[in-house]
């Protein structure tokens, strides 16, 4: 499998790293992701997969090489070496099996790569909705606070009743108790962040990104099935343990099949590296050798070919297939629960991606909070709405961008899902399909 650049990178990013990590006062996404890489466990647990699968794959090639004996047999100090190479029909499903371990670890860490960011992106929105919620609360009990002072001196002044006075003091203690909650809601998202990412965040995090305002056009679940079916890494890392396990059964079978090699039982003797003209070389101790080999030194190489085939184990080898053959359906099952998971999975994104789509459009068509404010604030001035009725407009106001802002947050996570559902959660996050 050829690996793109990209991921390469990614990877390498991916290493262990040892102490805690330098978190800037400023975190948008992308800063998300990248400690991720350095910091999320799950990351940095999939990684150790690569070692894993390289070791797996040398002991899978080790069937390539002849395997060297050796022994020592003292007085006279003989030196043997024993070599041996066995061939049969489970040694191309080896090189396969080495071949499909790589690829599967690769396909592993994508996956866990995939399903990290994804996890990043739903808690850095749910950060960002929340740290927005705190500060629309922060901004109403400023407003409140406000108006409570200039009822104060109004009332100082005669011209409002203490009547009037009291419940903007009650509509400000309220805003501050909600102003607890959401700040509450809003240090417990930066604290999953934290933990999704793997680093400690300050509680006064500044989070910088947007929400989405608005929803990708054109969404065609047979096209996006169809896209999720080629893209998605859980269901190519499925069908590679299928063809896997596919493999290792050929290699569990081996000895149904005859196997055949060749072996050596070789003698290099010690006195065949002595000087010409030694008094202790035995000529004699050679005597199978041709006479030129007896002459030049006392090695012999003598080659034998030989078959081997069990024909009966006991009953071992069918109890073998037997959990082969379940391994191997459970693999299939596994893809096919997937394969019909994926449009589920679509179908629900898509659902409330046109559900907040809707909502949105209904609440732009309606007159812009901002310009309400401004309306509310001429008519105060002009002495057309009371003191307590613009405080109790402005508090309508906020609700409104709440529901916008919930709208929002619902259709940012809505997408996060959909490029999740479709497997190009390592892109950069945007629409899946561009409006025209």
């Amino acid at each position: 499998m050829k690996v793109p650049l990209a991921c390469l990178g990614l990877l390498l990013l991916a290493a262990p790293v040892v102490g805690a990590a330098p978190v800037a006062h400023a975190l948008d996404l992308a800063r998300c992701f990248a400690l991720a890489l350095q910091y999320n466990p799950t990351l940095r647990i999939a990684s150790t997969q690569f070692l894993a699968a390289e070791g797996r794959s040398v002991r899978l090639h080790a069937i390539l090489y002849p395997t060297i004996n050796s022994q020592a047999v003292s007085t006279p100090l003989t030196f043997y070496v024993q070599i041996q190479e066995t061939v049969s029909a489970a040694t191309v499903p080896q090189l396969r099996l080495s071949r499909l371990t790589r690829e599967q670890a690769f396909l592993n860490y994508r996956q866990s790569l995939v399903d990290v960011f994804f996890q990043v992106r739903q808690a850095f929105t749910n950060a960002l909705g929340a740290d927005a919620e705190a500060r629309l609360g922060r901004e109403l009990v400023a407003t409140r606070q406000a108006a409570v002072k200039t009822g104060g001196n109004l009332f100082a002044a005669g011209s409002l009743q203490r009547s009037d006075v009291m419940p903007l003091q009650v509509l400000t203690s309220l805003g501050e108790q909600g102003v607890t909650g959401t700040e509450l809601t809003r240090q417990q998202a930066v604290l999953a962040l934290a933990q999704i990412l793997g680093v400690d965040l300050p509680a006064d995090e500044e989070l910088q990104g947007t929400l989405e305002d608005r929803a990708p056009d054109r969404l065609d679940l047979a096209a996006l099935d169809a896209q999720a079916l080629r893209d998605r890494f859980d269901l190519q890392l499925l069908e590679n343990a299928r063809l896997s396990e596919n493999q290792q059964i050929r290699i569990d079978l081996k000895n149904l099949y005859p196997q055949g090699g060749f072996e050596s039982d070789s003698a290099i003797q010690p006195p065949s590296f002595l000087p010409a003209g030694a008094t202790d070389y035995d000529l004699e101790r050679n005597y199978n050798e041709p006479e030129t080999q007896r002459e030049n030194g006392n090695t012999q190489l003598p080659l034998s070919l030989y078959f081997d085939w069990i024909i009966f184990d006991g009953g071992q080898l069918a109890g073998v297939k037997a959990a082969d053959r379940a391994t191997l359906a459970t693999q299939q099952e596994a893809v096919n629960a997937l394969r019909r998971a994926i449009p589920g999975e679509i179908a629900s994104a898509v659902a409330v991606i046109q559900a907040e789509r809707a909502t949105l459009r209904l609440l732009g068509d309606q007159t812009s909070p901002e310009d309400v404010e401004k309306e509310a604030t001429v008519d105060y001035q002009a002495g057309r709405v009371r003191l307590l009725d613009k405080v109790n407009l402005e508090t309508d106001i906020v609700a409104q961008r709440q529901l916008r802002l919930a709208s929002q947050v619902r259709l940012s996570l809505a997408v996060a899902a959909l490029d999740h559902a479709l497997g190009r959660g390592l892109e950069a996050p945007r629409h899946p399909v561009a409006a025209p």
